[in-house]
């Protein structure tokens, strides 16, 4: 039997000479077509495919398989292919000898051990700690408790890394790399300020400060941003952490404005991060559609601001002399937003702000970039490409135009 599989249809090709001659000689294709527009950029697509050919994965293409929350297997790969071209990939079995890719991708959070909580300080004899898949927040961890490695979960790829304070900041800070290599598991291990100076896999870079980074959550509260100073439950939980892709879900409970209002919601934030792309998606769940909750991208003076719309998308970003690793010390720093699921984006205290509309369910994406990186993103004008070869990505993303199975 010859299956073919073109766009997100399924059909069964039998005595279809059409079908016959795509797998005359025995092998097992998927066509990637990047549309007229689209990005060069590296995208993660997924590739349907029949149970029966689990395991198998595309000749000299990074890709993986993932089990979803359903129980079912994915096979995913990452693709590059000009605008506008299409690439046939051999399907090989698990029998193949295959090149082992590369670890581009990481997500961790680490809780330290050893020691006893003295109110709200965490604290013990040296630096031990312990890598968990899921943690809940006890209540009395807040900044600078020295209870979890660099403050909460990081995730990272080949181009950059990121952490999120899981305390009431709940900000996003950026973690600049050199190279390639997963470096995260090493930051922070030998005491909590070590990663705030430039090692030779890189540091922390942003100066966070009252903002909330480089595109965490918050809400409007009169004239004031809240983060989130008033929640119930703050957990976390590992989803995958595979050597192409790295996500992870933060579960908040009855965060609201102030601390007896009865503006409560539960929320859920699901983090995702590719190899070959420095950008994260973030994708956000209420438990009912609510007014202010922004998106917000620190806003230091003297950056140069990019805000445009690029077909369904827009971005608003900053470059400038925003690293705190060195002197003069550069940094890009980039917010996108679909523009169908936004009522504005306003500038703040200390924020570039998009608020969302009132949802269940909306997403975006951030996306940092550090000149000091193999990369060389070392100026303005090389950013801004950098931004619209994302923006092409997310207008026209890369598709699986034909799968051809000899079976």
């Amino acid at each position: 039997m010859n299956i073919k599989i073109s766009g997100c249809s399924l059909f069964l090709c039998i005595g279809m000479s059409a079908c016959q001659n795509q797998v005359a000689d025995g092998t097992n294709t998927v066509v990637v077509k990047n549309p007229s527009g689209g990005s060069a950029m590296m995208q993660r697509v997924e590739i349907p495919l029949d149970d029966k050919f689990k395991g198998w994965v595309l000749k000299d293409v990074p890709s993986e398989w993932v089990q979803n929350e359903e129980g079912n297997y994915q096979l995913y790969a990452q693709i590059s292919i000009p605008a506008g071209q299409e690439r046939s990939f051999t399907l090989v079995s698990p029998s193949n000898d295959q090149m082992q890719w590369p670890d581009h991708a990481h997500a961790e959070l680490s809780v330290r051990t050893g020691g006893a909580w003295e109110e709200q300080v965490y604290k013990a004899d040296g630096f031990s700690f312990e890598s968990v898949e899921q943690f809940t927040s006890p209540p009395q961890l807040t900044d600078h408790s020295y209870y979890l490695r660099y403050e909460g979960p990081g995730w990272e790829n080949d181009k950059v890394g990121y952490r999120l304070y899981l305390d009431w900041r709940n900000a996003i800070d950026v973690f600049a790399k050199t190279s390639s290599q997963v470096a995260l598991p090493q930051a922070g291990q030998d005491g909590y300020d070590s990663y705030h100076e430039l090692a030779s896999w890189g540091g922390d870079a942003l100066k966070v400060g009252k903002s909330l980074g480089v595109g965490a959550l918050g809400r409007v509260f009169g004239d004031k941003i809240m983060h989130f100073q008033h929640v119930d439950t703050t957990s976390w939980e590992l989803q995958h952490n595979g050597s192409q892709f790295a996500t992870f879900d933060v579960d908040y409970t009855n965060w609201r404005t102030q601390e007896n209002s009865d503006d409560g919601i539960d929320i859920t934030t699901s983090y995702t991060i590719n190899a070959g792309d420095p950008s994260t998606q973030i994708s956000v769940s209420t438990s009912k559609p609510t007014e202010g909750i922004v998106a917000g991208l620190v806003a230091h003076s003297g950056m140069a601001v990019i805000d445009q719309t690029y077909g369904n998308w827009g971005v608003i970003a900053t470059w400038g002399e925003q690293s705190v690793l060195s002197d003069g010390d550069k940094l890009g720093l980039a917010l996108f937003y679909p523009l169908s699921q936004v009522q504005s984006v306003t500038k703040g205290e200390f924020d570039h702000l998009v608020q969302f509309k009132p949802s269940s369910n909306f997403e975006y994406y951030i996306m940092a970039a550090w000149p000091g990186h193999t990369d060389n993103i070392e100026d303005q004008a090389k950013f801004s490409d950098l931004i619209t070869e994302k923006l092409k990505a997310l207008n026209t993303p890369i598709i699986v135009h034909e799968v051809s199975l000899n079976n």
